[in-house]
């Protein structure tokens, strides 16, 4: 089969349908639709890298039945998926035949892939930070679900247009942290526990970009032990090339609709999706 080019998306964080939902306002499913149809004309792979769901917000059978033309599509472009932090539901069922809708049939963890004589990983980039790599719900999701709630109450996702930001929303959960550690104070004094994680420690990088520099170091020693020359990942929120030899996706939250291509030769474009048609950002990288 001859090679083709790459296009790599991420941080979808598809909903149900409801107030918490950010990919049901702003326009975004007409958006991305749009944009399936420029991958398909363009007879390029698509890769999503991760957080393609969000189960931290919704319930998962209804998502996924909300959300069933949407697969039906994707499976028709033989997508590949491989699972986030915040769809990490999915990580155990990888493999099996649990799911039987065929867009799971490529679902993965991280794989790499040879371009142009290069080694190119990709992940979706929770998988090397301690406090978000199991799956095991922690603070970053029970903000998630705290920002649920508010979102109820507001009608429509705190990230839309002119909604909260994530800086608000952390100010929010320091808030409510300060409530809960005063609440469990005392229980904790009369007995041992595990030494437990910190917010801050649990929290994701697009929740607390504070973040992004210490796992960028998390990434750069995976790299020197794993030996491949490129990392691809989403999970920040954040596009861009960075130390040339670290591309992110960025997200399609909020009014950022981020993505990738990579040319059969290694070349990465960072793109943005905009009036119907991909539009270059600067920060590219020629290999």
């Amino acid at each position: 089969m001859a090679e083709k080019d790459i296009i790599v998306v991420s941080d979808l964080h598809i909903g149900d349908g409801g107030p918490r939902d950010n990919f049901s306002v702003d326009n975004k499913e007409k958006k991305f639709n749009h944009f399936l149809d420029y991958v398909e004309q363009s007879d390029t792979e698509l890769f999503v890298l991760g957080d393609l769901f969000d189960f931290w917000q919704a319930n998962i059978s209804r998502v996924v039945i909300h959300r069933l033309k949407l697969l039906d599509r994707l499976a028709q472009m033989q997508a590949v998926y491989v699972v986030g932090n915040h769809d990490a539901d999915f990580e155990h069922l990888i493999g099996t035949d649990i799911l039987a809708h065929p867009f799971f049939h490529r679902m993965s963890g991280p794989f790499e892939r040879m371009i142009n004589g290069r080694r190119f990983k990709f992940m979706h980039g929770h998988e090397l930070d301690p406090f978000n790599r199991d799956g095991t719900p922690r603070w970053g999701r029970i903000l998630a679900i705290l920002g649920g709630i508010l979102e109820d109450r507001k009608g429509s996702p705190l990230l839309s247009a002119g909604g909260f930001t994530e800086k608000t929303l952390l100010k929010v959960s320091r808030g409510f942290m300060w409530v809960w550690n005063n609440s469990v104070n005392l229980f904790e004094k009369s007995e041992k526990h595990e030494k437990a994680h910190s917010m801050a420690e649990s929290l994701t990088p697009a929740q607390d970009p504070s973040k992004i520099k210490g796992i960028l170091s998390l990434y750069h020693k995976n790299k020197l032990a794993e030996g491949y020359d490129y990392l691809i990942a989403g999970h920040t929120h954040r596009a861009g090339i960075f130390q040339d030899w670290y591309c992110n996706s960025g997200c399609w939250v909020g009014l950022r609709t981020t993505f990738l291509r990579i040319r059969t030769d290694g070349h990465i474009e960072v793109c943005e999706w905009k009036d119907k048609k991909p539009v270059m950002i600067k920060n590219t990288m020629q290999q």
